[in-house]
Parts: C-alpha cells; structure tokens; sequence
C-alpha cells in the first residue's frame, strides 16, 4: 500500500532513499531524539538510509506504514503506524524542530488516525509520549485519545528508560473525554 495521504497543509508520503539527508539533518536536533524512543543521538552516518530502507519492507509486509511528512516539498517530519502482535496498531510521529508549534502533530496525528481505521480496519490505535513531553500529550488528548497509564520506556537518546503516558484511541469512538493525569 503506496499511496499518499494529504492533510490541510502537508502530504504524507513514504518515504525515500532522497529523504535521507533531510531525516539526518533533522533527527540529528537533540531536542526531537530525546522526544522519541527510536532516535539515538548522536545520530549516526548511515541510519537513515537504512532506517528508510526498514520502512519499505515493513511497508511491503503489512506491518508498518511510514510517513514522511513534507511541506512544499520539503521533509519536515515523520509520523506512522506499527502492527502489535496483538494486531493493534500503535502510532509515532515526531516534527522537526524549526516546524513546532504550528499545529502539524495535531494535524497528521488526525490524518493517520483516520487512515488507520478507515484503510487499515484497525480496532483501536495506541500511542504515548514521556511524562516530559505534554505537548505530545496535548496533540494526542486533542485527536481523541484517553489516559489509560504508563509505564517505563526505553529512549535510545537518552540512554536509560523514561516514563511514559500510554493513551488509546479506539475506533468506534466519537471524541475520548480529556485525559486526567
């Protein structure tokens, strides 16, 4: 499934060996790696060309689906989804530090969110962000999704496990009620 998604002002499109440089460059910011799980800091030659090449099989496989998020032709984050064993997906999504605060998590997160139940048949979509990050947590409580706890996570650029606000968001749900804690 190669298709594109669009929201108001981005495309959402896979990503490609060209991206390469950009997702370098951008994940490089300590500030967006010590946000996420996944990105190491310092960020090391050679990672995103193999971390795109990763995306396209998981694409190929059916167990995960990534997105570069590109304005007016220009990468500027990424956002996705990823198959549990238990056949739920959970989402990711991070943006590059020059584009925060301009609403373009809220925006994807909605997007993908929508493709997940509408293209994807997903029962339900999980997702969290570190107890650092209520920004994150913001953008998710306002896409629907409720506080259901946390629990400790792993930060590749941090180096240690950090605690983490888990929120779901299940299909057959008009608007979750506002997250507590």
């Amino acid at each position: 499934m190669d298709r594109e998604l669009e929201t108001e002002r981005l495309l959402l499109r896979p990503f490609r060996r060209s991206d390469a440089g950009a997702l370098r460059a951008l994940c490089g910011s300590r500030k967006v790696a010590r946000m996420t799980a996944r990105i190491p800091h310092p960020y090391p030659d050679g990672l995103a060309e193999s971390w795109i090449a990763s995306t396209v099989r998981a694409r190929e496989q059916g167990e995960g689906y990534a997105f570069c998020l590109e304005q007016d032709g220009e990468p500027i984050g990424a956002v996705g989804l990823e198959r549990t064993a238990e056949g739920i997906y959970e989402l990711g999504y991070w943006v590059g530090e020059p584009w925060w605060g301009r609403g373009f998590a809220t925006e994807v997160v909605r997007r993908l969110v929508r493709f997940a139940f509408d293209d994807l048949s997903a029962s339900q979509v999980t997702a969290g962000h570190f107890l650092d990050n209520p920004a994150s947590g913001r953008v998710l409580e306002n896409c629907g999704f409720a506080y259901t706890g946390e629990d400790e996570l792993w930060c590749a650029a941090r180096g240690r496990r950090v605690t983490c606000r888990r929120l779901v968001r299940a299909r057959n749900q008009a608007q979750a009620p506002r997250a507590t804690p």
